[in-house]
C-alpha cells in the first residue's frame, strides 16, 4: 500500500514538472498562450453581446407588432386595494381566478 502511494506521488510530481517545463522556461510560449487566450475570450464575449442585442431587438419588434395587451379586466386596477368586506374579498377572488 505504501509503495503504491509513493509511486502515485512520484508520477504526479514528474507529470507536473514535464507539463510545466515549456511554459516556465520559454518566454515566447507563455506570451503566445496568453495572447491566444485573450483573443478567444474577447471573441466569446463579443458573441454574447451580439446575441443579446439580436434577442433584444427581436423581442422589441415582437412586442411592438404582434403582442396585444388585454386590458378588459377592471379588477386589475384594484389589485392593490384591500377589500372592505368579506363579500368584496370573495368577489375579488372569483374574478382574479376566473371562477365565474
Amino acid at each position: 500500500m505504501r509503495k503504491k502511494l509513493k509511486n502515485k506521488f512520484i508520477n504526479t510530481l514528474f507529470t507536473l514538472i514535464f507539463l510545466t517545463a515549456n511554459a516556465g522556461l520559454c518566454e515566447q510560449t507563455r506570451n503566445a498562450v496568453m495572447h491566444n487566450a485573450i483573443i478567444k475570450f474577447s471573441l466569446a464575449m463579443g458573441g454574447v453581446v451580439l446575441s443579446s442585442l439580436i434577442i433584444f431587438i427581436g423581442l422589441t419588434i415582437y412586442n411592438k407588432f404582434f403582442f396585444k395587451e388585454n386590458t378588459t379586466h377592471p379588477y386589475e386596477q384594484e389589485i392593490l386595494k384591500t377589500p372592505k368586506s368579506t363579500e368584496d374579498a370573495i368577489k375579488f377572488f372569483i374574478n382574479k381566478n376566473k371562477l365565474n
